[in-house]
C-alpha cells in the first residue's frame, strides 16, 4: 500500500505549447494522457520506477479544435474520453495505430521567451525535441451545442455524464452513444459527478450575471430514475461557485470544492441524507479546480489555482500531505486537474505552466 504521506516528484513532463488543462491515467497501466488549451492530447508511457530523464510523449490524439476540458478513461484502459470547448466529447481507441507522425519541441515557448530576453541576460534552454505518432480516428459524441465544461465516467466505464455552459447535462452510453437522460439547469455547468450506483447526479452550476460571482450559483443532487431534484443545497452553499465534485467509491461521501476567483473551500457532503458536512482546512487560496478519489476509497486529492495539490483523508477531513508550493498567484500557475494511477502509487497533475507533474508514493 503506498504511503500517501511521502510523495516525491518523479518527473516534470514538459509541454509548454499552452496550458495543460486535463489529465488521466489509462486503465491499470502507467500510461498517462494530458490535454491542453489548444485541443491537443498527448500520451506518455511512464517508466516502472521514478527518476532519470523525463519520458518523451509517444502519441498525439488529434481532433479537437478547442480547449480540452476533461479526460477520463474506462477501467480496461481501452477507451479515452475527452471533452472540449469545441462542443464535442471524443472517444479514442487507446490501442489505435498511428497514421502519421509529428515533430514537437516540448519547450518551444520557454525557448521563444528566452530568445526575446537575451539582451537582458536570459539563457536560452536547450530544445526538448520529441517525435510522436499521430492518431486521428475517433468516435464523436455530438449531443452538446455549447462548450463541454464537465465530464464524469461511471466506475464500470459504461456510462458518461457530460455538461456544458448552456446548462445541458447529458447521461449517455459509451458503447452506443445513446442518450439515457437529459437535464436543463439554469446556469453554466461548472462541476459534475455521478454516484457509484449511478442513481444520483451532482451538478454545480453558476449563472454569470456578475463576473465570477458565487451569488448566482447552485448545487443540486438529482435523482436519475425520476429526473427530479432530490436535494437542493444551493442555500447551504450560498455565495459559493462550486467548481469541482467527486463521490467516494462507496457513495457515502461527496466532496465539493469552491471554484472561481475565491477561497477554495472543500466541503464534505452526505449525499444520502443531502446534508452539508465539514469544511476542510487549509483552503486552496484562489479556488479549487479538481478532485479525485484515491483507489483505496479512503483518500482524495484536491487541486487549485494556488498551484498546490493536497491529499486528504475522506472520513475525517484530515490533511495527509501537501504537494508543491505556490509559485506566484492564481494568474500564473494553476493546477487544472489531477488523476491517480489504478494502483494508487502515482499522481499526475495538469499544470497551467505547461507541464504534467508526476509524483510517486512509495510503498
Amino acid at each position: 500500500m503506498p504511503d500517501l504521506t511521502k510523495p516525491t516528484l518523479a518527473w516534470t513532463l514538459t509541454w509548454d505549447a499552452d496550458w495543460v488543462t486535463a489529465v488521466a491515467f489509462l486503465g491499470a497501466s502507467r500510461r498517462v494522457a494530458a490535454g491542453n488549451n489548444l485541443g491537443g492530447v498527448l500520451i506518455w508511457d511512464l517508466p516502472e520506477k521514478p527518476g532519470g530523464d523525463p519520458p518523451k510523449p509517444a502519441l498525439k490524439f488529434d481532433g479537437h479544435t478547442n480547449c480540452v476540458s476533461k479526460l477520463a478513461c474506462t477501467p480496461d484502459g481501452k477507451t479515452l474520453l475527452s471533452s472540449s470547448y469545441d462542443h464535442s466529447v471524443r472517444l479514442w481507441d487507446t490501442s489505435a495505430s498511428a497514421t502519421g507522425e509529428e515533430k514537437l519541441v516540448l519547450n518551444a515557448t520557454a525557448i521563444a521567451d528566452a530568445e526575446r530576453r537575451k539582451n537582458n541576460g536570459a539563457k536560452v534552454p536547450p530544445a526538448q525535441p520529441a517525435t510522436v505518432g499521430v492518431v486521428k480516428a475517433s468516435q464523436v459524441f455530438d449531443g452538446h451545442k455549447e462548450w463541454v465544461t464537465a465530464l464524469d465516467l461511471s466506475r464500470d466505464g459504461k456510462t458518461v455524464l457530460s455538461g456544458d455552459d448552456g446548462g445541458h447535462v447529458v447521461l449517455w452510453d459509451v458503447a452506443s452513444k445513446r442518450v439515457a437522460k437529459r437535464w436543463q439547469v439554469k446556469g453554466w455547468v461548472a462541476a459534475l459527478a455521478l454516484s457509484p450506483d449511478q442513481k444520483q447526479v451532482c451538478v454545480g452550476e453558476r449563472v454569470p450575471l456578475v463576473f465570477d460571482s458565487g451569488r448566482h450559483a447552485g448545487l443540486k443532487l438529482w435523482n436519475v430514475a425520476t429526473g427530479e431534484v432530490a436535494f437542493d443545497l444551493s442555500a447551504e452553499f450560498k455565495g459559493q461557485h462550486l467548481g469541482a465534485a467527486a463521490y467516494s467509491p462507496d457513495g457515502k461521501v461527496l466532496v465539493v470544492g469552491r471554484g472561481g476567483e475565491s477561497e477554495g473551500t472543500l466541503t464534505l457532503v452526505d449525499p444520502v441524507a443531502g446534508k452539508k458536512g465539514k469544511a476542510l482546512a487549509p483552503i486552496h487560496q484562489y479556488g479549487a479546480t479538481d478532485l479525485a478519489f484515491h483507489p483505496d476509497g479512503k483518500h482524495f486529492a484536491s487541486a487549485g489555482r494556488d498551484t498546490v495539490v493536497r491529499v486528504w483523508e475522506a472520513a475525517t477531513g484530515k490533511l495527509v500531505s501537501e504537494l508543491g508550493k505556490p509559485r506566484g498567484g492564481q494568474f500564473k500557475d494553476w493546477v487544472h486537474a489531477v488523476s491517480w494511477s489504478a494502483d494508487g502509487a502515482w499522481l499526475a497533475a495538469a499544470d497551467m505552466a505547461g507541464a504534467v507533474q508526476v509524483r510517486h508514493f512509495a510503498g
